[in-house]
């Protein structure tokens, strides 16, 4: 064990000693992450001895896929040990608003705690200051995304004990967004509950996404839980307004997160001109997450948002998944959710099934 220790270290030195910049194409190398495109910049003459890794992502994509390409280059930073910093603000996502939040523009920190005592204005004074790659696997679909170091990216359910250490040493939820999430636990922590998590909206006609359950799937499996599992309540996270009604109307013991932003497949998400619709979108999903984690049970098809529960879970939480495999191109995708669903399953209708995991 001793000498395996030697190794590593010595390993991580020769990895720190390999790593170099060029200064005419502002191109930063290193041994480790060598097919990443990491950009050196000299932006003053501030903190001559300190380097930072600015951590960006835009237009990004959900919340959670954020979240999960953060993780991953805090992880990456932590290797190379550079000092993180996120930039949300001059590299905005889907979720910045045009007003203030929490005295920000920032919107990783209309969520988080900042990574590092050092801010934006700080840093872009500094001497040397690495960008990060916007992507963080090899270039397109490549297969070796799945044999390589990189895989984990692919989705939260690669995420290992590195990752858990990065969870533990950067990320620190706002303390208003773990209250609210108290508040919805206090109100089922002595009982049994199942937790649901199925996408809508969108997710029926998205490219190249997982197809989301039917309503008849949905039933099928929630009722032969609760049988098996004699669960007392059910946590339901979805942004389909169609979907909460669904539940509600089939089961009288539904709980719900009230602020979460909906809406159906007939209007996007994100189309409103309330001030701050897009902090409320992100807001929820993290607030969803958060009571996912604490749940009995999960009930879910592909998503990020209980993968994410699963993740940040103290404790390993049983789960069932339906799959119903993934939608085709852009012009295949607007019509075989609807099309699947009316069809008998020995005709490619979807069938009643889910796959327990324990």
């Amino acid at each position: 064990m001793f000498l395996n220790y030697i190794r590593k270290k010595l390993y991580a030195n020769l990895t720190l000693a390999r790593q170099s910049w060029k200064t005419k194409n502002n191109n930063f190398y290193n041994y480790q992450f060598k097919h990443l495109n990491l950009e050196y910049r000299n932006y003053g003459n501030s903190n001559p001895t300190k380097y930072f890794y600015i951590i960006r992502r835009a237009p990004g994509a959900g919340f959670f896929s954020n979240l999960n390409f953060v993780i991953h280059h805090l992880l990456i930073c932590d290797n190379l040990k550079m000092i993180p910093v996120i930039d949300m603000e001059n590299f905005q996502t889907f979720y910045n608003c045009k007003d203030k939040i929490l005295g920000t523009f920032n919107s990783w920190n209309y969520y988080f705690k900042p990574v590092s005592k050092y801010t934006l204005e700080e840093v872009y004074k500094s001497k040397n200051v690495i960008i990060c790659d916007n992507r963080t696997s090899q270039k397109g679909f490549s297969n070796l995304n799945f044999s390589s170091e990189f895989k984990y990216f692919n989705g939260f359910e690669f995420l290992d004990h590195r990752h858990k250490r990065i969870l533990k040493k950067y990320i620190k939820i706002n303390d208003d967004i773990i209250a609210e999430a108290e508040n919805i636990y206090k109100k089922f922590k002595k009982e049994k509950i199942l937790g649901i998590c199925f996408r809508g909206s969108d997710q029926k006609k998205s490219a190249y996404q997982p197809y989301t359950p039917t309503e008849k799937q949905m039933i099928y499996a929630t009722n032969l839980l609760i049988k098996k599992y004699n669960f007392k309540k059910i946590y339901l996270c979805t942004e389909d307004n169609d979907y909460l009604n669904f539940y509600k109307k089939k089961y009288n013991n539904v709980l719900f997160n009230s602020q979460s932003i909906r809406t159906t497949d007939k209007k996007d998400l994100f189309d409103s001109k309330e001030k701050y619709h897009r902090y409320k979108i992100g807001r929820g999903n993290l607030v969803d997450m958060l009571v996912l984690s604490k749940t009995n049970f999960l009930l879910f098809a592909s998503s990020n948002i209980p993968s994410a529960a699963i993740f940040f879970s103290n404790y390993k939480i049983p789960k069932a998944v339906i799959e119903n495999g993934m939608k085709g191109n852009i012009f295949i995708s607007q019509f075989s959710w609807y099309l699947r669903k009316n069809l008998p399953s020995f005709l490619g209708g979807f069938r009643n099934k889910i796959k327990e995991i324990k």
